[in-house]
């Protein structure tokens, strides 16, 4: 009877092992919320409040995104990268809308995992009159709920483009944020969310405005 119990204590102990190394397993997957596809991502909606993040500037300077939005309303742009044809051509649209964004007080932040360095050389080339964050580690697109791993098979198609998304951000991870538009106000609450797994389909700058026009 006493061969019995012990052999019954291993059994349970075995079994208490397997559940924890599960349940471990399980949290790590939970501490790592890239998602695997644009479609699997979890966007932050309507009512949430605004991560406490520190990214860089275009000039490498360390910006608090709390800071942002204290003394006035911020609409947050998450793109690709300088390399995308399409955030540049959605770029150059949010370029004329910016002026108009200004004079209802507001303040627009472009963030992206480019690299400090490739941030500035997108701002130069394109002109880009409002701030470029960098969010190389895609600390910032993860947070937000928009971070994917992009498949080693689009990895491989970029770079037979002249796309290089390690050099673009200068990190390993070949994670993207899918496209989204963020208006948050002074509180840090996001009163607007609009994203789209799809990086071809954008907001128009127009719908911006209009929204801007109802936030305090």
């Amino acid at each position: 009877m006493h061969f019995m119990f012990r052999g019954d204590r291993v059994v349970r102990t075995v079994f208490l092992a397997i559940v924890v190394l599960g349940t471990s397993s399980l949290v790590t997957a939970d501490e790592n919320p890239i998602a695997a596809a644009p479609e699997k991502t979890a966007p932050l909606k309507v009512g949430g409040k605004v991560p406490e993040l520190r990214l860089k500037n275009a000039s490498g300077d360390e910006v608090s995104l709390a800071s942002l939005h204290e003394k006035q309303p911020v609409v947050l742009v998450f793109f690709r990268g300088g390399w995308c044809p399409i955030c540049s051509r959605h770029t150059a649209e949010l370029i004329k809308a910016y002026p108009e964004i200004e004079e209802l007080g507001a303040e627009m932040i472009g963030i992206s995992p480019d690299s400090v360095e490739s941030s500035q050389a997108n701002v130069e080339k394109n002109k880009i009159g409002f701030p470029i964050l960098s969010d190389a580690d895609v600390s910032a697109a993860t947070a937000f709920g928009l971070a994917f791993k992009v498949d080693d098979a689009t990895v491989t198609k970029y770079k037979g483009f002249g796309i290089d998304l390690e050099k673009a951000s200068g990190q390993p991870h070949h994670a993207l944020p899918i496209p989204a538009v963020y208006i948050v106000d002074k509180t840090g609450t996001i009163v607007f969310a609009h994203s789209n797994p799809d990086y071809r389909q954008r907001l128009d700058a127009k719908t911006i405005v209009e929204e801007l026009m109802n936030v305090k």
